[in-house]
């Protein structure tokens, strides 16, 4: 169940696409450099492509993640997925300027679909790109497949903290 006031619809068709990657260019031993975020709520495992407008994330699906239950991904575990998958594209920027990643808020998701919930020892992809950015302000729209069937999408509005 959702642990949110967030409506989520699951949709049992199967939508499928390819997502090509190549070699990953942030492996797990260093993504923690690119996100604010620290173990146990982290969501990505790898930084597959990375650019000032898009981002393709992967995710190692793990049983004993405090956000799989009976052996899925939640809910929760893929809105968080995706939010991570946006917030590394600022934090890849930030690295780049050697400087930390800025925590990010998630202010707005709208449109929200959820096809169905990935199974644990599975690897979700997300690819997040920006459709608008005013300051610090970022509309991003997310998608999610594994086993290139989607997931889930979403549009969100994220509000990314100035660094002290």
């Amino acid at each position: 169940m959702p642990d949110s006031d967030i409506t989520v619809f699951l949709h049992f068709t199967t939508l499928t696409k390819m997502i090509k990657v190549n070699a990953p260019i942030v492996d797990s031993e260093s993504i923690l450099k690119y996100i604010p975020q620290r173990p146990p709520i982290v969501l990505i495992s790898r930084i597959y492509q990375c650019n000032e407008n898009s981002v393709i994330t992967g995710f190692d699906i793990s049983n004993d993640h405090f956000l799989t239950q009976n052996g899925k991904l939640t809910e929760s575990g893929v809105i968080e997925n995706m939010a991570q998958t946006a917030a590394c594209m600022a934090g890849f920027e930030a690295v780049v300027k050697n400087s930390p990643p800025r925590v990010g808020f998630i202010a707005n998701i709208k449109n929200l679909v959820i096809h169905f919930l990935p199974e644990a020892c599975n690897e979700i992809l997300t690819e997040v790109k920006t459709k608008t950015q005013v300051m610090n302000v970022s509309i991003i729209e997310a998608s999610s497949y594994c086993q290139n069937k989607l997931v889930a999408t979403c549009e969100m509005k994220i509000f990314l903290q100035e660094n002290a």
